[in-house]
């Protein structure tokens, strides 16, 4: 599943992935790190190639993840409110999904993704309390440095202004 701030995450742990946050509050990341959000139609091996050329990957390849679960940090929210506004943050980022499923549809598939793959991996990250637990970053167990952090606070200020009038107008 996308949408739930992967791209953050893997440039949290590894700054040399980044390349921008744009005004709207997206981690662009370097392209060669991203083959296995969109390909999940490449064999094996080549996939195994591709993880094995980087430090890093952001992957939303869940059968391709659980292979090498016991060094994936699967991303998954609890919180309904917030795994709700993850979902209609990547669907505004993404509108090719609006021709294959609605926002409605979407929610589904990660509600049921949520409720059964993340006990599959060793180690997983709740974003339920991104945006008011001030030490998030500690659930991360990587060493976080100044610019780690300073991209950390304007992801989240950019993002909470939009979290907020998303929880205002939740199941209105």
């Amino acid at each position: 599943m996308g949408g739930f701030a992967g791209d953050l995450i893997t440039a949290l742990h590894d700054f040399g992935t980044f390349e921008e946050l744009t005004t709207g509050g997206k981690i662009e990341l370097k392209k060669e790190i991203l083959l296995l959000q969109g390909s999940f139609d490449l064999p094996l091996d080549k996939k195994n190639e591709y993880l094995g050329r980087h430090n890093i990957i952001s992957c939303c390849d869940t059968k391709f993840a659980l292979t090498h679960r016991d060094h994936t940090l699967a991303i998954k929210c609890d919180n309904k409110l917030v795994s709700d506004y993850f979902c209609r943050r990547f669907f505004q980022y993404h509108p090719h999904l609006q021709k294959k499923t609605s926002i409605e549809e979407y929610i589904q598939t990660f509600n049921e993704w949520n409720e059964f793959w993340p006990s599959k991996f060793k180690k997983t990250l709740d974003m339920s309390d991104v945006f008011d637990n001030e030490n998030f970053l500690d659930k991360l167990d990587v060493t976080i440095d100044k610019k780690k952090e300073a991209l950390f606070q304007s992801w989240k200020s950019i993002n909470r202004k939009s979290f907020l009038i998303h929880k205002a107008t939740y199941d209105q």
